[in-house]
């Protein structure tokens, strides 16, 4: 579900780069990539897996504007 969702990231932004890893957060989950960072809401991520569809192009942009590069 993650990869799926940083997929969609990287078509925007190829800047985002490829998964490392992820750690759980109180409200989802921080993802970090070769090139910085990501933080993804549970709610985002469920969506994502029951019904990807359902997350807009206006939701993606918002994940991509709180990358943080280099961290």
């Amino acid at each position: 579900m993650i990869y799926e969702l940083l997929i969609r990231l990287q078509e925007l932004n190829p800047a985002v780069g490829e998964y490392l890893l992820n750690n759980q957060t109180d409200v989802g989950t921080l993802v970090r990539t070769i090139s910085g960072s990501i933080a993804i809401p549970n709610d985002i991520l469920l969506r994502q897996f029951n019904d990807p569809a359902s997350i807009s192009q206006h939701e993606t942009l918002n994940l991509l504007d709180g990358f943080k590069p280099g961290t």
